[in-house]
């Protein structure tokens, strides 16, 4: 089968563009604005003492120097607020009966120009037993539910996460391999070290680990999706397929689930299938700069159909979005083509 050459373009350098991150958009709806009017967004999801997702829904905070505002979790622990302006602000989780009241500082910033796209910033909030739940356990009751991770794991999995803030990858896989040596069983600490050990240039490792995690919690979405997302950059397109239709089915509003999974479709020449999944991707994901890609992807699936009207909207739709992306200039350059052969 011959390859077009333009789509061929489109597709090149967009697994450098996919970012895998320990914490995938949530999908969560809207929440309001907290009468900032900005551009930003703060979202995270919930997880249990054992490191497991929450499977409840939790009453979540957001407070700053303009207001607050508040939701309720998804039924997979996740929240977003959106519109922000930068500033400090404070999210707090009421944990009812169950668990302690966690709060976690976010600072939102902009960037260097004020024309650029929003950023969102992600929170991961571990929840604690309440202390007389946890004074009044008796030991040695087996039960179903995993083992809660020991607190020196815990801090050993925030330094990690303190170091790859800082830059320090390294260090960041040293702390998490000696967090996974005191609990074995912590998907949270799995699912980083894939993220650390990716942004050190070893998919190998990578992969490794979040097969480890993905065993250990099969239906949490987000580690499919940062799995299958490395399948593509392997070029494991079938298996990358099949990971991401996983994430689909645990969480059928992921949008990074949707979009990487068109392209795979896209790789095994399923087309039709294809712009199903990345015209959800844009229909969950909105004018925000993550459905940049699908619209890329979109770009070549159209023109390999010759369809040139909808390849030049797809491709002017990512450049609005992603005006400073490293291929732009290419895109540019496709979407002049396409232009002239009106």
């Amino acid at each position: 089968m011959s390859v077009n050459p333009l789509r061929a373009a489109l597709l090149t350098l967009s697994l450098a563009l996919a970012p895998v991150n320990a914490q995938q958009d949530t999908g969560a709806p809207d929440v309001g604005d907290l009468g900032t009017g900005g551009r930003h967004t703060i979202q995270g999801r919930l997880y249990l003492p054992s490191g497991r997702k929450l499977d409840r829904r939790l009453r979540v905070r957001l407070s700053g120097v303009r207001g607050e505002n508040s939701t309720l979790t998804d039924d997979n622990g996740a929240f977003a607020f959106r519109r922000l302006t930068a500033g400090t602000y404070t999210v707090t989780v009421d944990g009812g009966r169950e668990f302690e009241t966690a709060t976690e500082t976010v600072d939102v910033f902009d960037g260097p120009r004020r024309d650029q796209p929003g950023q969102v910033f992600t929170v991961q909030i571990r929840l604690d037993a309440k202390r007389a739940e946890r004074a009044e356990a008796r030991p040695g009751v087996v039960g179903a539910a995993p083992r809660p991770v020991p607190p020196a794991a815990v801090a050993l999995y925030e330094q990690a996460l303190a170091a790859a803030r800082a830059g320090d990858h390294r260090r960041a896989v040293e702390h998490l391999k000696a967090a996974l040596e005191l609990h074995p069983e912590f998907p949270l600490a799995l699912n980083e070290l894939g993220v650390q050990y990716l942004t050190l240039g070893e998919p190998a490792k990578a992969a490794e680990a979040w097969r480890a995690a993905v065993r250990l919690a099969p239906d949490e979405p987000n580690l499919r999706v940062n799995y299958g997302i490395l399948l593509l950059r392997q070029k494991k397109y079938a298996e990358a397929e099949t990971e991401l239709a996983r994430a689909i089915a645990l969480d059928a509003a992921s949008a990074p689930a949707r979009l990487h999974r068109g392209h795979a479709l896209i790789r095994l020449g399923r087309g039709d299938e294809a712009e199903r999944e990345l015209l959800a991707a844009v229909k969950l994901g909105g004018e925000r700069p993550e459905t940049a890609l699908a619209y890329r992807y979109l770009g070549a699936l159209y023109n390999d159909r010759g369809d040139d009207p909808r390849a030049a909207h797809a491709l002017e739709a990512y450049l609005r979005l992603a005006p400073d992306a490293p291929d732009a200039a290419h895109v540019r350059a496709i979407l002049e083509g396409l232009r002239k052969k009106k």
